[in-house]
């Protein structure tokens, strides 16, 4: 079509949500010829500008597009970094960037579709993942259409963040940074979803949250990006719809965040941290803390040091305040941390017929027992217990299915306890990519290996070797996670009261979910919320990070 222009009528913009819409097409748009429209953090969209020739010298460099947040003086030009994912040699995660489109070619070329100015199109051109359009060359007078593809990210690197309610403005610019002489200036309004917590997944098969303080706020630990490692500790005071991060000016220096586990303990959260050479605490006070709420307590404290060839690490707290801890170096370690703060020094634990022990998971049972189940590299998975005496158990193989190679690695889910009936339950997933459980009550033989769900779970969806799957536990109830191998989408299973596990329940469709990790939490009714948080679709890049959660009745309804 062609655009009707209006007498005088000066150079327009219009803002497109559907980044997939065609580059020519009247359709899939925000908001008017314009208008300021609203944008969703971490999800790209794209402006249309007309631009007059009249407005740049020929010859000049290629038009770029600038930024300024919430009225600042300085303009800034908009890179391109792609999303979710900032590929490249040095990928970066900005507060603005130019992204891919599916729609079309850089340097497709553009018709008339905005009625602004009184030129005649030209034509012009849609960027696509470049920070410049072509150059600008001599010749007929006119005007031409420019469409970028943007995203505007929650968290960016060095963890700063875009609020809800941000006001964006965009202007083209000449490849010398000034703008273009009666150029219109386009806006957009940011919105946050509810529900959305944007960053990145840590790449752990631990325990991360979300954790719930005796007032109910959740905490959760992640990354602000891809391409900015940094440890972020997350706080929801509203359920879940809205999360920002708390004390970012104490967090831990440690930024490996491969493996990483916590136990709320009290008013503060436990935290085990392993890299590549050494394993490190952190404390972090919740909300209700009655000196300190909302604070980091302890981080970096060096733990245990020796290169680890595959980080895993898991850790259970006792009743005097000692912690146990297991974790890869070689092959599985432990090392204990007293009361007073003194770390032993860690012993290896035997391997027994496997060339390499991995992706252990910890949990404390009566009498401060410490259950353990990991993962051996022949493909078996194996369950020990190590007593408050310190004496560490025969090792009792659990499987032999589970498959050889790193993917593998971190086979074994996060464990629960049930104290009512004194049992361990250990969740694994076998090289066929189903998950299998196996409980062991009051110290005896496991029970038969009974499979949680017919359908197939996805195995190291993004370099993260574990399958995407979390099991957790209120009281003697179970529920299941798990990302579908095939469609990606989320959904849940609960055990029955004879130990059966019922039919798959779908919690998020319309994915490609790569993480999730949940948490239950008793509700005032008597029954109890199943909460997590999961990663839409990132493929280990960032900004789809999600929280959602379901209701779960008194009879593990």
């Amino acid at each position: 079509m062609v655009a009707s222009v209006a007498e005088g009528a000066a150079p327009a913009f219009r803002v497109r949500a559907d980044v997939t819409a065609g580059l020519n097409a009247d359709a899939g748009w925000a908001a008017g010829v314009n208008e300021e429209a609203v944008v969703q953090a971490d999800r790209p969209f794209r402006v249309r500008f007309e631009a007059e020739r009249g407005a740049v010298t020929a010859g000049a460099p290629g038009l770029v597009i600038q930024y300024r947040r919430n009225g600042d003086e300085d303009w800034i030009e908009t890179g391109a970094f792609d999303f979710p994912y900032p590929k490249g040699e040095e990928p970066r995660s900005p507060r603005v960037s130019v992204v891919r489109t599916p729609a079309y070619a850089d340097g497709a070329p553009t018709r008339d579709l905005l009625p602004g100015s009184t030129e005649p199109s030209r034509g012009g051109v849609g960027v696509n993942l470049a920070a410049q359009a072509p150059a600008w060359f001599a010749g007929e007078g006119g005007q031409l259409e420019y469409e970028w593809p943007l995203v505007i990210r929650r968290f960016v690197d060095g963890a700063e963040t875009n609020e809800d309610g941000d006001r964006f403005e965009f202007r083209l610019s000449d490849g010398l940074g000034h703008a273009l002489p009666g150029a219109t200036v386009a806006a957009v309004r940011l919105e946050v979803p509810a529900g959305h917590v944007g960053g990145t997944f840590v790449e752990t098969p631990g325990r991360i949250g979300p954790w719930q303080a005796g007032n109910g706020d959740l905490y959760f630990i992640m990354d602000p990006a891809e391409s900015s490692n940094l440890f972020m500790m997350v706080k929801s005071s509203d359920g879940g719809r809205s999360w920002a991060e708390v004390d970012a000016a104490n967090r831990p220096e440690t930024d490996d965040l491969e493996s990483v586990d916590g136990r709320v303990v009290g008013d503060t959260i436990e935290i085990v941290h392993q890299v590549t050479r050494r394993v490190v605490r952190h404390v972090f006070r919740t909300s209700d803390h009655p000196t300190a709420p909302d604070t980091w307590a302890v981080t970096d404290e060096v733990g245990p040091t020796v290169r680890s060839v595959a980080q895993a690490v898991t850790m259970a707290r006792r009743s005097d305040g000692s912690m146990v801890v297991f974790f890869v170096g070689e092959t599985l370690r432990h090392s204990v941390r007293s009361p007073n703060g003194q770390w032993s020094e860690s012993e290896v634990v035997e391997r027994g017929a496997a060339p390499l022990l991995a992706g252990p998971q910890a949990v404390r049972g009566a009498d401060d027992a410490v259950h353990v189940a990991y993962y051996g590299a022949d493909g078996t998975a194996w369950f020990r217990t190590l007593a408050a005496d310190g004496t560490l158990s025969a090792a009792v193989q659990l499987d032999d299915a589970i498959g050889e190679g790193r993917d593998a690695y971190g086979a074994v889910l996060p464990l629960v306890y049930l104290p009512e009936s004194d049992t361990v339950v250990v969740v694994h997933q076998r090289a066929d990519l189903r998950l299998w459980e196996r409980r062991i009550t009051a110290g005896g033989a496991p029970t038969p290996a009974v499979a949680v769900s017919d359908r197939p779970v996805v195995r190291e969806a993004a370099d993260s070797q574990q399958p995407g799957a979390d099991l957790v536990a209120m009281g003697d109830a179970l529920h299941v996670l798990f990302i579908d191998d095939e469609t990606r989408e989320i959904f849940s299973v609960r055990a029955t009261g004879d130990g059966t596990w019922s039919a798959p329940t779908r919690r998020v469709g319309g994915v490609r979910a790569d993480w999730v990790r949940g948490a239950a939490h008793a509700s005032p009714d008597g029954g109890y919320v199943v909460r997590f948080v999961y990663d839409g679709g990132s493929g280990g890049g960032a900004g789809m990070n999600r929280y959602a959660e379901f209701k779960a009745g008194a009879n593990n309804d």
